[in-house]
């Protein structure tokens, strides 16, 4: 469900840019990442009850952002005049910010979960900044996989 959310969010936003003309593409390419990870598979290894309820949070979070995107993007276009244009686009800028900033804190906390590492702790990273590979979980569990996933982790911090 969560896979489906952001992709609606994602839908909503990229209409938002061509009926407004705003910029909005960097939002667009985040939660195309977000997607990305959402799009690997997962052992299910992991508490499943807290996976669920995460995700379940995620898809409420992109479901809300994209009612209120869908909003704020309407107040642009109607927008009578030059200031109050600018006012509905900063709007619609700082709403889709703060949103992004609650799924990606919340997708952090679902990859923690996912790996069910005990002294794994959400790290102060930004998934902006990832390449797609970066995510990427490896087909065969090998020897030193672990070291290799902290080496990881270190990387994002």
């Amino acid at each position: 469900m969560a896979y489906a959310a952001i992709t609606c969010l994602m839908r909503t936003i990229h209409q938002s840019m061509e009926l407004t003309a705003c910029d909005l593409q960097l939002f667009y390419e985040n939660l195309e990442r977000l997607r990305a990870i959402l799009e690997k598979p997962w052992k299910a290894t992991a508490d499943v009850e807290a996976l669920t309820s995460l995700e379940a949070e995620i898809t409420e979070l992109a479901y809300s952002a994209e009612d209120m995107s869908d909003l704020e993007s309407s107040k642009v276009f109607l927008a009578q005049n030059v200031e109050e244009r600018s006012r509905s686009m900063w709007e619609l800028f700082f709403l889709l910010e703060q949103a992004l900033e609650c799924i990606d804190s919340t997708m952090k906390q679902w990859m923690a979960t996912s790996y069910s590492m005990k002294d794994l702790k959400v790290q102060p990273y930004s998934l902006a900044g990832l390449s797609e590979h970066a995510v990427e979980r490896p087909q065969n569990m090998m020897v030193g996989y672990e070291t290799e996933f902290e080496m990881m982790l270190d990387q994002l911090t």
